[in-house]
This record gives C-alpha cells, sequence and structure tokens, in this order.
C-alpha cells in the first residue's frame, strides 16, 4: 500500500465521490460504484486515522484496517450499519445469483461481473451513505 496523509484521503474522497455520482448519472453504474467504493474507502481510512489512531498517514493503520474491508473501517468508527437486515454492499451475480461480498464488490465492478440492478443500486446508495457520514466526522 502507498502511505498517504489524512488529507490526502480527504481529497480523494471528494474527487472520487464527484466523480462516481457523474458516472452514475451518465449511466456508467459499474465506473460509478468503483469510484463511490473508492471514495467511501478513502473517507473512512482518514477518519480511522484522525478520530480512532490519531495519527497523520496511513503508515499507522493496523493490518487488518489497510484493505478493502469498509465494513471494519466503519465498525473502527463505531459507525451503525446503514440499515437493517442483510448488507446492502453484498450484491448478487446476475448470472448465477452467487454473492459478491462487502470486501470484493470493488473487484467484482473493475472486473466486469454483472450484478443484479437492485443489489448494485443499493451497494451504491449504502456507498453514498458511507461517504457522508465520512464527511460529518471531517
Amino acid at each position: 500500500m502507498v502511505d498517504v496523509g489524512a488529507g490526502e484521503l480527504r481529497r480523494s474522497r471528494e474527487r472520487l465521490a464527484k466523480q462516481g455520482e457523474a458516472a452514475e448519472r451518465a449511466g456508467e453504474n459499474a465506473v460509478g460504484g468503483l469510484l463511490l467504493f473508492y471514495a467511501a474507502e478513502c473517507g473512512l481510512k482518514a477518519e480511522v486515522l484522525r478520530w480512532v489512531l490519531c495519527c497523520e498517514d496511513t503508515a499507522s493503520l493496523p493490518d487488518d484496517l489497510r484493505t478493502h474491508h469498509l465494513r471494519r473501517l466503519a465498525k473502527a468508527l463505531n459507525l451503525q450499519d446503514p440499515s437493517p437486515g442483510p448488507d446492502p454492499l453484498r450484491c448478487h451475480r446476475h448470472k448465477n445469483g452467487t454473492w459478491i461480498e462487502s470486501h470484493e464488490l470493488h473487484e467484482a465492478w473493475r472486473y466486469g461481473a454483472e450484478l443484479r440492478a437492485d443489489d448494485q443500486k443499493a451497494a451504491m446508495e449504502a456507498l453514498k451513505a458511507l461517504v457522508e457520514d465520512a464527511r460529518k466526522g471531517s
């Protein structure tokens, strides 16, 4: 992992969120989802550094938070689950119905896996909520 400062993560959160929402409006759901996923990851990591670890850069993140596990990052910040019931960041594959877990979602979008439209929409809304939660901590 390339180590960066909390300020760099916050700027990246804003840039990626803006680009992700623009891609979604243009009908590029996979691109929008991927960018929103990374925006949420950047935002959550920045806030973990600031409020939990009281550190300035990602070199201080423990191994379990140097990953793409957004739920772990959210848990480290004591954020509530975005909604009751199943994880909105889990998506069914369109063809065979198998699950894509939340920490694999960025891979599914990056590699072009076809996801069920309703699951993908719910995941994107949950990602937007995580980005907003991270903004509130800034």
